[in-house]
């Protein structure tokens, strides 16, 4: 077995009147065309979803619809509660393109596919939903899907369009030339996307290397209703801006660089790495969304929570400490040799590679990690659980005291993948822990 397996600028508020026509209406497949054929359930699933059964061909693998959000493992799934939304396709091994893509909506609770409806040429979705909807972005378009049927709405600009968000009640649109240096933040409806306002960041640029959600707010949903905090990421830098009226908070580009974010209930919290470029200056800041600054380190800092369900309030950690967000206060400092930078936040509970599982709030010891668990940390967390890749499995712990609460082994939940990548990750959904795999999808909980 393989070891390795397993795996800105100056904003200036522009006026921009560009209306949203509604232009074409595509409605799904019809159920007859829907495959037939179901998936057999692998061992330690509660189902399990292959693409070739999907597209009826045995190359069919799936594709991130929003966006290579697990770097060189593919697939995943926009989470709209009952129906998971999925993207199936062939890859062109002359271009290397994704093609012939459907998108594939999954009942969440018994794994059986309720439609799939061509992709045509649309990607870069959001996570967050608007009234429902899923919203995703093609060329000029912003397109919305409706996860019951699976119909496609698309609303028609002159923009070129990198990509859409929402806080659940406004649409987002970052749009710019291509192969330009000035991109537009709009927020609007989808009737009238720019309505509400317009903030050109110049000097700024957005490419195809940029992955995920490209705007996103602190707290998830609901949050940019009288002003909450919005975050865009671009290819050449950060930006924070309010999502009420559109002014710019604050911008991390060159010389600087945001070297990880943390967003939370109405908070965010960033990295930042002052004079990135720089042999000889080393400095790093944590920064709140105001963009005050809570802690200073004279050394270059890399940090990386790999899961996070802190809640607003709760202390932030930086460089090895625990600090109070309010105050800047320190709380607590982790008393290991190893270095900190490499963390998961579930319950409460710190966990890291190193070292012993330690209390949010107060720093105290809770556990320490056996042999099994120094290696890997937690990537997703559902029901109370910390779920874990582990070599040969996925491995369910309670994050309070570190006891195993169930394993799922890897090569049950793979079967043969027929040569194509046996590399895996979890994403966390409303109805279990998805294993994530470029040719089936499995929910476990």
């Amino acid at each position: 077995m393989n070891a390795h397996r397993r795996l800105a600028a100056t904003a200036v508020v522009a006026v921009v009147a560009v209306g949203a026509a509604v232009y074409l209406v595509s409605t799904s497949t019809n159920e007859s065309d829907v495959p037939s054929v179901a998936t057999a359930t692998a061992p330690g699933a509660v189902w399990t979803v292959d693409a070739s059964d999907v597209l009826e061909n045995e190359f069919a693998t799936f594709e991130d619809p929003v966006g290579g959000r697990y770097g060189e493992v593919f697939g995943g799934v926009v989470d709209a509660g009952d129906v998971l939304v999925a993207e199936a396709g062939l890859t062109n091994q002359d271009s290397k393109k994704f093609e012939r893509a459907e998108f594939v909506g999954i009942d969440a609770a018994s794994g059986a596919v309720r439609w799939t409806t061509p992709a045509d040429g649309t990607g870069r979705c959001s996570t967050a939903l608007l009234d429902g909807k899923i919203l995703c972005r093609s060329d000029s378009d912003v397109v919305t899907i409706d996860p019951g049927d699976g119909e496609l709405t698309r609303y028609g600009t002159r923009w070129n369009i990198h990509g859409v968000g929402t806080d659940g009640t406004d649409v987002y649109v970052v749009e710019g030339d291509p192969d330009g240096y000035t991109v537009r933040v709009h927020s609007g409806s989808l009737s009238d996307l720019d309505e509400n306002w317009t903030t050109t960041y110049d000097n700024t640029w957005v490419d195809s290397t940029t992955f995920g959600d490209i705007v996103q707010f602190a707290g998830g949903v609901g949050v940019g209703v009288g002003g909450g905090v919005g975050v865009a990421r671009f290819t050449s830098g950060t930006a924070v801006f309010d999502a009420g009226t559109g002014a710019a908070v604050d911008t991390f580009d060159s010389p600087d660089c945001a070297r990880s974010r943390e967003l939370r209930d109405g908070d965010a919290f960033f990295v930042i790495g002052r004079r990135c470029s720089d042999l000889f200056e080393f400095r790093t800041d944590l920064v709140d969304s105001a963009s005050n600054v809570i802690a200073t380190a004279n050394e270059e800092v890399w940090q990386r929570l790999s899961v996070d369900n802190s809640r607003a309030g709760d202390p932030v950690l930086f460089d090895g400490k625990a600090y109070d967000p309010r105050t800047g206060a320190q709380l607590w400092e982790f008393d290991e040799e190893s270095p900190v930078s490499d963390l998961a936040i579930i319950d409460g509970v710190v966990m890291w590679m190193y070292g012993p599982a330690r209390d949010l709030r107060t720093g105290a010891i809770l556990w320490e990690p056996d042999v099994e668990q120094q290696s890997v940390l937690p990537t997703a967390a559902y029901d109370g659980s910390a779920y874990t890749v582990g070599w040969q499995d996925i491995l369910v712990i309670d994050p309070a005291t570190g006891h195993r609460r169930a394993s799922v082994s890897l090569d049950g939940l793979l079967g043969n993948t027929g040569g194509r990548s046996e590399q895996v990750a979890l994403q966390e959904t409303g109805a279990g822990v998805l294993v994530v795999n470029e040719s089936r999808l499995n929910l476990i909980r």
